[in-house]
């Protein structure tokens, strides 16, 4: 960074030799992405095979041999598709740290892919599939060789540099992962291509006129179903131009683009193969889906509607209804809890009344129990609530477990103090309770299976004697259980091998199950009606999901809903007459409710017949099982090279390796920089080590900086000095339901010294030499960060909570130092909901430090403006280097310096618009447009005045004559660059109301980041 372009500075930032320390300090300590490994005391060990080494820990021997199998059942498949198989072997990763179901894959610096365990969830997209790890693999392994498709110039770099170049890679996320998705489908009789999920997604962007354009799925849009919009709408596009060209087409692509140099040229590459570029086959295949949908509809049509009518409209995530029961209700009419996720309000389960509102007014709804996991309710016939949340277990994972709240002690902001935890890393979830509430079903989640529970549930919150109520086989998934009126049964869904997603019932007594339905079509959600003589679940029997009613005694099946989109999770009243499904639109999920009329029903169809076999079993393969070596994926693989002007004055040349291993225990790093005029080379090398409950890394450096500003003889001279340090430092996290926390210390320690050249003829008259410091500088560093920040999809940043930090640095003779130094600083940022507007917010940040010592080069905090000369626009969006947002607009930069500084920001920021467009492939996207109205108040000082003591009244900081004051506005523009990164650009204006701002105000155009 610049001079002049923070509004702090660390306090040694004059000295390199403390640059050095604290930028190896801060690559330290800054949170990096978790560890493969999760849990430091696992014990690794590796299945080798020809093509892969699958890496596990211990406990997951059997899913690690079946991937194996797996992963080289499928390398000839994929290879024959794609016309490519990567060289070498493939390096897997498979934990078991996760409740969701997922999967990575990556070429750079070789070829790795890590995997989750857990199986799909209850409602996922990924919920269609035959064999998981099969559908996983395929699609993770296909990246690996679509992406490592490298060939020409690229590949040649790659030969002189080490694997760097991928251009397979800069290419929008819809062409990665739609081929990925097509792949997964083609070699298995499931996949997201013959989802009925992803169909309906589909089919109602094409009937809201709502089809996403070539530019929303080529970056990062707002709208829903954002992320999803790659996957869905890739695959089937691809998938479609390989019907209409041939199933060569994407192979030929694939190998066209990664002989490209110059990137993002995706409609040469198409178009040469097809001679029509996306943007023409795009409007193609529009048309197509257009027809599509229109036939299938008009078939739905003319069997008659069966539609209700909608009961919210928040879009994006809504799951799980459950009527409340009649002991915990708020009056006479019928109530709903269900769990919400939209992007604005917070994510938890919501009480919504059935009662008709007022005239023009919309049902009114209350947070009940705050939760970050999709949480499907019970209630205890006291009318407490027992729901999932996804809470740290021994401070290293976020696992599902149960809680239960109390009936009435909701707190008003849906922070429950007094609710209790009823397990603790459990890993259970989709509770339901008795009829006499002394037991509570669940599925619980572990090593790729989810079992279904029960345990005991005593009148004071206890569970116990818990139980596998259905035994699962290996990889199979339990789903909802639910209880039926007299308690004596219990239906639930289960997946089961070759691809069966049915519905059973459960004698609780015996464990004992029948089998209500055993075909391909996906069963779902099942609920009792009152009587106990019916059981509702939903059904994509006719390729669109619908409530179903199954008569027990006789097995008669009939359709309920008959809609054009989906309807899932039934939910019928107490009195059986009322039927509460979660609905879908092209926003999202939402509730709608319509009468319960058995006349009303349609007959069921009959259940799809069209699907292939299921994938055939992996063959017998050699295979090698031995501890984790972590060396052959620790060690180097590419070089780095920089070029850019040094310290000398000279251009130096930067040359940087780093190795990181497959599981995340090492971590390596080594950098030489090379200036024609330095006296010797500067070497910079670390070591992070992960297996650890902390995070542990070592830094050690030599430099030589040229110092100036010592005279000998009456004349200024220059002199090089030597510097040679080490710091190393550890970091903690302590991991909350709804907060983060972070513990980090650090000791560095820096020799330097330097040999002024006095020569042989000094004048013996001259002023006094001045001899250049040397010693030793030893720090050390204790740091806290605390967060609770909530952000909103349509607010310009956080919207609620608080963040703050603090640092304190100390060297001294109590830490072997030559000289003494220290500096404090914090920092607190508070964001506020307006009333009025749940998107407007009022956004606060209050920051300062002090320092001191005898350090001779100790630096000063620099209080200033943003800096439009030294860091351009340009400069940011090539560099990532951004201008800080804590500046005191209006001012030059650096204007005020001193030992000490303090400022505090107001900003009002109100969301203005949400193009969330860009042009058509073109690698930039405007997301939202924000504006903020501010009030900036600080300034650097080196002691206080008298005076000073007036600054605060009423705990207010309102004077200061160091402190000073500006007022503007800005707009910001969120953008999505390259298909990947985010950046914020702003266009301001700032007025100084002292006299040392810059006249007539300041105008503005900077990348920054909001607070």
């Amino acid at each position: 960074m610049r001079p002049g372009s923070r509004a702090s500075r660390p306090l040694h930032r004059a000295a390199s030799v403390l640059c050095a320390a604290v930028l190896a300090a801060t690559l330290l300590l800054a949170p990096r992405p978790a560890r493969a490994t999760g849990d430091p005391d696992l014990a690794f060990w590796t299945y080798e095979t020809a093509h892969f080494r699958v890496h596990h820990p211990q406990g997951l021997e059997p899913i690690a041999a079946r991937i194996a199998s797996l992963a080289e059942t499928i390398y000839g498949r994929v290879e024959d598709a794609l016309g490519y198989a990567p060289k070498g072997r493939t390096e897997i990763v498979i934990t078991d740290d996760s409740e969701s179901a997922n999967g990575s894959a990556g070429t750079i610096p070789y070829n790795a892919i890590s995997l989750l365990v857990s199986g799909p969830e209850d409602l996922s997209t990924l919920g269609d599939y035959d064999d998981w790890y099969l559908d996983l693999v395929t699609h993770e392994f296909t990246h690996i060789a679509h992406i490592d498709n490298t060939s020409g110039i690229p590949a040649l770099l790659n030969a002189i540099v080490g694997k760097s170049f991928s251009p397979n890679q800069v290419q929008p996320r819809w062409i990665i992962e739609g081929l990925a998705v097509v792949s997964e489908s083609h070699h298995t009789s499931g996949g997201r291509m013959r989802s009925t999920v992803f169909d309906m997604y589909l089919r109602a962007d094409v009937l809201a006129d709502n089809i996403a354009g070539l530019d929303q799925i080529s970056s990062s849009p707002v709208r829903w179903p954002q992320g999803n919009l790659w996957y869905l709408y890739g695959s089937r596009f691809l998938g479609w131009i390989l019907d209409v060209y041939g199933p060569n087409t994407m192979r030929a692509v694939s190998a066209d683009y990664g002989a490209s140099i110059v990137p993002w040229g995706i409609n040469r590459a198409i178009r040469r193969v097809t001679g029509r570029t996306y943007v023409d086959l795009y409007e193609g295949w529009k048309d197509h889906l257009r027809r599509v949908y229109r036939q299938q509809v008009a078939a739905v049509e003319a069997r008659g509607l069966r539609e209700g009518a909608r009961l919210t409209d928040h879009g994006r995530i809504v799951h799980y209804p459950r009527f409340v029961p009649p002991v915990a209700r708020r009056g006479a009419a019928d109530e709903i809890v269900y769990y919400r996720d939209d992007g604005h309000d917070r994510r938890g389960i919501y009480r919504l009344s059935l009662a008709a509102p007022a005239p023009g007014s919309a049902r009114p709804e209350a947070l009940l129990a705050r939760t970050s996991s999709a949480s499907r309710p019970a209630f205890t016939p006291a009318g407490d609530l027992i729901f999932t949340a996804l809470m740290p277990w021994r401070n290293q994972y976020y696992r599902d477990d149960l809680v239960l709240l109390p009936r009435g002690e909701a707190a008003p902001d849906g922070d429950e103090p007094r609710r209790r935890r009823l397990t603790h890393g459990l890993r259970s979830s989709a509770p339901d309770v008795s009829p006499t509430g002394d037991h509570v079903a669940f599925s619980l989640n572990s090593k790729g299976t989810r079992y279904l529970e029960i345990a005991r549930l005593s009148r004071d919150g206890v569970l116990s004697e818990r139980r596998d109520l259905v035994p699962s086989a290996r990889f199979e998934q339990a789903y909802s259980p639910s209880f039926s009126p007299d308690g004596k049964l219990l239906a639930y869904s289960v997946w089961t091998a070759g691809g069966y997603r049915d519905i059973r019932v459960v004698d609780v007594a015996t464990g004992s199950f029948r089998q209500v339905t055993r075909d391909r079509a996906t069963d779902m959600s099942p609920v009792w009606s009152p009587d106990g003589r019916t059981l509702y679940f939903t059904s994509d029997r006719t390729g669109i999901h619908n409530v179903y009613a199954c008569e027990l005694s006789t097995g008669a099946l009939r359709q309920v809903t008959n809609v054009r989109l989906g309807a899932f999770q039934p939910a019928i009243s107490p009195d059986g007459k009322t039927l509460v499904y979660v609905g879908y639109t092209a926003r999202g999920h939402d509730l709608f409710v319509m009468p319960l009329d058995p006349a009303r029903f349609l007959p069921a169809p009959p259940p799809p017949s069209d699907r292939p076999d299921p994938a055939t079993e992996a063959s017998a393969i050699r295979i090698e099982r031995t501890p984790y070596n972590p060396l052959p994926t620790l060690a180097p693989r590419a070089v780095t090279l920089d070029y850019a002007p040094g310290s000398y004055g000279s251009n130096a040349l930067t040359v940087s390796v780093t190795g990181s291993d497959i599981v995340g225990r090492h971590a390596i790093f080594g950098q030489l920089t090379v200036q024609p005029d330095a006296p010797a080379p500067d070497v910079l090398l670390g070591y992070n080590y992960g297996r650890l409950p902390v995070d542990l890394g070592v830094r050690g450096y030599y430099v030589t900086s040229p110092r100036r500003g010592y005279r000998i003889g009456g004349r200024d001279i220059t002199y090089d000095e030597r510097a040679i340090g080490i710091v190393s430092g550890i970091s903690y996290p302590i991991r909350g339901e709804f907060s983060r926390q972070t513990l980090s210390a650090s000791f560095s320690s820096v020799g330097f010294k330097g040999k002024l050249p006095i020569g042989k003829n000094i004048d013996p008259y001259a002023p006094r030499t001045i001899l250049p410091p040397q010693g030793t500088l030893n720090l050390a560093h204790l740091g806290y960060a605390f967060s609770n920040a909530e952000g909103s999809l349509d607010a310009a940043g956080a919207v609620r909570g608080v963040a703050m930090n603090a640092g304190l640095d100390y060297a001294g003779r109590e830490t072997g130092s030559s000289y003494t130094t220290y500096a404090f600083s914090t920092a607190l940022s508070a964001y506020v909901a307006m009333p009025w507007s749940r998107d407007h917010t009022l956004a606060f940040r209050v920051a300062g430090a002090v320092s001191g010592g005898n350090f001779p080069r100790g630096g000063a905090y620099a209080v200033g403006g943003y800096d439009l000369e030294n860091l351009t626009l340009v400069d940011t969006l090539l560099t990532g280097v951004t201008n800080s947002s804590f500046t005191l607009r209006g001012y030059a930069p650096g204007v005020m310096s001193g030992r000490s500084y303090f400022s505090q920001t107001f900003e009002y920021r109100v969301p203005v618009a949400q193009p969330d467009r860009g042009l058509s492939t073109l690698p930039i996207y405007l997301r939202r447009i924000d504006a903020s109205l501010f009030l900036d108040h600080g300034g650097a000082f080196n002691r206080f005045e008298t005076d000073d003591l007036a600054l605060f009244t009423n705990g207010s900081l309102l004077y200061s004559p160091q402190l000073h004051t500006s007022v503007g506005g800005e707009v910001w523009f969120s953008l999505n660059l390259g298909y990947v990164a985010f950046s914020q650009l702003r266009f301001g204006y700032a007025y100084g109301l002292s006299e040392r701002a810059i006249p007539g105000g300041q105008l503005y155009f900077v990348a920054t980041n909001s607070f």
